[in-house]
């Protein structure tokens, strides 16, 4: 009696042990697979990746997604364009004035913007996306841009973003996250080494007419900008927006509302930040 016992305790341990790591390598299967570039989306459903992929294309959009209510999940492989050069104006990921896209988990690369989901500057037709589990790093100019109402844009790491030259670019500024549009989440983001140009300016996350979001639990460094400035956290328009939780270290602007943006913050950290809290209203004296 006392061996059955054990035996069922061991296997509900192992099974119990098991179950964690078998979730966390979980991939989308159930899906049409992508395996070339550059791909055009235009039904409704689930997409992902079966493995690496890579373009060398200098214009246009590696993947566009030209419909709404589409799941793409990169399945832990990469999107790459790094062969185009500095030059280049492709888009890794592209959508325009779409609903209810997720893009997630893998890794966009060496693209002018490596995601580009687009709308009108109404913000009233795109929405309710969510782009998570991504890994943007050395796009040129923007690591991601998400437009429209209601986006959710969380858990991603976004890093060394910037080089353009592209249109004969002068004095070229670069974006880790850059958001437009009300009802937007920046949540649990990493941005870091963001590189702007000459006089260009150095953007971590960039929120534009984006009234009632939230932007929480992020931690962005290690911006450069030679004859420019850098923005940890920048709120350009737009009210009542709530910036809590976030860590802030080698920029010039920790968190800095300017052009009527309102909002308050709290319980956010800076360190080797010259100007840490720029506009808004702090709520209480949480701020460091």
């Amino acid at each position: 009696m006392h061996c059955a016992r054990l035996l069922r305790i061991t296997c509900i341990t192992i099974i119990t042990a098991v179950l964690p790591l078998a979730y966390v390598h979980a991939e989308t299967v159930n899906c049409t697979a992508i395996t070339t570039l550059p791909y055009t989306i235009t039904t409704q459903g689930v997409y992902c990746l079966t493995g690496h992929l890579a373009t060398g294309i200098t214009s246009g959009n590696a993947i566009e997604i030209a419909t709404n209510n589409v799941v793409l999940d990169l399945n832990g492989f990469k999107i790459g364009g790094l062969s185009a050069g500095l030059g280049t104006t492709a888009v890794g990921i592209y959508a325009n004035q779409r609903q209810n896209i997720t893009i997630k988990n893998g890794t966009v690369r060496g693209f002018w913007y490596g995601i580009y989901l687009s709308d009108t500057s109404l913000y009233t037709t795109s929405q309710g996306h969510v782009i998570e589990d991504i890994r943007a790093d050395q796009n040129t100019t923007i690591g991601m841009v998400i437009m429209g109402n209601g986006n959710i844009i969380r858990n991603n790491q976004v890093v060394a973003t910037g080089g353009t030259t592209a249109y004969g670019a002068v004095n070229p500024s670069a974006y880790g996250i850059m958001a437009y549009g009300p009802g937007t989440r920046v949540l649990n983001n990493d941005v870091t080494e963001v590189a702007a140009q000459g006089t260009g300016s150095a953007y971590g996350i960039y929120l534009n007419t984006a009234s009632n979001s939230v932007v929480a639990g992020n931690r962005v460094g290690n911006l450069t900008s030679p004859g420019g400035s850098q923005f940890g956290i920048y709120l350009y328009g737009g009210s009542d927006m709530s910036v809590k939780d976030n860590i802030l270290s080698g920029t010039q602007y920790g968190i800095y509302f300017i052009s009527g943006a309102t909002g308050k913050y709290m319980n956010n950290m800076t360190q080797g930040v010259t100007a840490p809290f720029t506009g808004g209203t702090a709520a209480g004296t949480t701020n460091y």
